[in-house]
């Protein structure tokens, strides 16, 4: 699914080995201080690379804020929100060009959509969560400025 949640609905696009991958996040008030630092806290805590059992891909995960936001505040419309791929390696998967991996989405996207993404598991690659965890972060921060909730995790 590429669409959840209704008070707060977010959207995400890309696929792994794509332009960028990112979201547009609809029902933020207008008026949280959101900056694009506030965002990249999580988003380096997701990063690939970090351990021996991640991608080897050095992905800098750096969010741009597109729209939505003006002078380091929300307008309450949309926030358009896009992360750079810049390590592709559409060519490491050509060897699952004609049969899907084991233990990804590959075919259950292949019965969905009728087609299969040429470069790794496309919408069912980890990738895709950079998106979920960027959208997280402006959650997370309009949870603790209207009502004082933390989020703690380890």
């Amino acid at each position: 699914m590429s669409t959840f949640g209704k008070a707060f609905r977010v959207t995400t696009y890309g696929e792994s080995h794509c332009k960028s991958v990112g979201c547009i996040i609809d029902g933020v008030p207008p008026g949280l201080a959101l900056s694009e630092a506030d965002i990249q806290v999580q988003l380096t805590r997701r990063r690939p690379g970090q351990s021996a059992i991640t991608t080897p891909r050095n992905e800098k995960d750096r969010v741009t804020i597109q729209s939505g936001c003006e002078f380091g505040y929300t307008l309450g419309t949309p926030i358009c929100l896009t992360v750079a791929n810049q390590d592709q390696r559409p060519r490491d998967y050509t060897e699952t060009d004609f049969y899907p991996r084991p233990s990804h989405a590959d075919y259950t996207y292949l019965q969905k959509y009728g087609v299969k993404a040429s470069s790794g598991g496309g919408r069912s690659s980890a990738r895709e969560t950079v998106a979920r965890v960027a959208a997280g972060a402006v959650a997370e921060k309009y949870l603790g400025e209207a009502y004082g909730v933390e989020i703690v995790a380890f």
